[in-house]
């Protein structure tokens, strides 16, 4: 299998090569608008021509990932979201893990998601997202679920097979069948969870910090991120 890239941008060349790699797809930079023999593909940045068009490296890495395993594109794309702080996705293509990350906060979910969703553009697109954070499993569902297929999925049937509690168990996820989420839900936050937000702001703050139960609170609903409570509880002890 081996994909080529076409374009008069030697800097789309390059970052389109460097995303492809990253994936162990070959490549070979051609210099007509039309596919040579031996090539599966041609990736291009220009509007005419016979190839696939793309612009963001990322998005033609996605659109060339299914030739890998003989297909254009995929029938089914199904991605497994372990919700966290720091969410682990995992993404199978029929049958075939393709992409895997840990985000660095639950806001970014939706964006990658939708970069997901572009970039495979499957006929069946499910997002099933494990229930062992009920405050940021509700936050990932209520903005995903006007758009997308979205499934609750029960980890105490899946907890026997993971050993790492973010990509590993995403993968788990990914492959669980679960109940069709319809409507957003109700974002309940408990004391508890509170308290291991102050926790948590300790541990970034190397024990300076602890913020108030107020700012735990805007952390939760996703008003502020855990960086931005420091800080404005590190400004209100200095003024006093």
């Amino acid at each position: 299998m081996k994909i080529g890239i076409y374009s008069k941008d030697y800097r789309f060349v390059y970052r389109v090569a460097l995303a492809i790699t990253r994936r162990n797809i070959p490549w070979e930079i051609v210099d007509k608008e039309e596919c040579p023999d031996g090539f599966d593909a041609v990736i291009s940045d220009i509007g005419d021509g016979n190839f696939i068009h793309c612009k963001d490296p990322e998005e033609c890495a996605r659109k060339v990932q299914s030739y890998i395993y003989g297909k254009k594109k995929f029938e089914r794309v199904i991605v497994g979201i372990d919700p966290g702080p720091k969410p682990g996705i995992a993404v199978v293509g029929d049958g075939n893990f393709v992409e895997e990350v840990q985000l660095s906060d639950v806001e970014e979910v939706r964006s990658y998601i939708d970069k997901v969703y572009e970039g495979y553009r499957a006929d069946s697109f499910i997002v099933r997202i494990g229930d062992g954070d009920l405050v940021n499993r509700n936050r990932i569902i209520n903005a995903l679920v006007d758009d997308y297929r979205v499934e609750l999925v029960d980890e105490r049937n899946t907890s026997e097979s993971i050993n790492n509690k973010d990509i590993e168990s995403a993968k788990v996820i990914a492959f669980t069948r679960g109940k069709r989420v319809r409507k957003k839900l109700n974002l309940i936050i408990r004391e508890g969870y509170l308290r291991d937000i102050q926790r948590r702001s300790r541990i970034e703050s190397h024990g300076e910090i602890t913020i108030s139960r107020g700012l735990a609170r805007e952390v939760a609903l996703g008003n502020l991120s855990l960086e931005e409570a420091i800080e404005r509880m590190r400004r209100k002890n200095e003024e006093g």
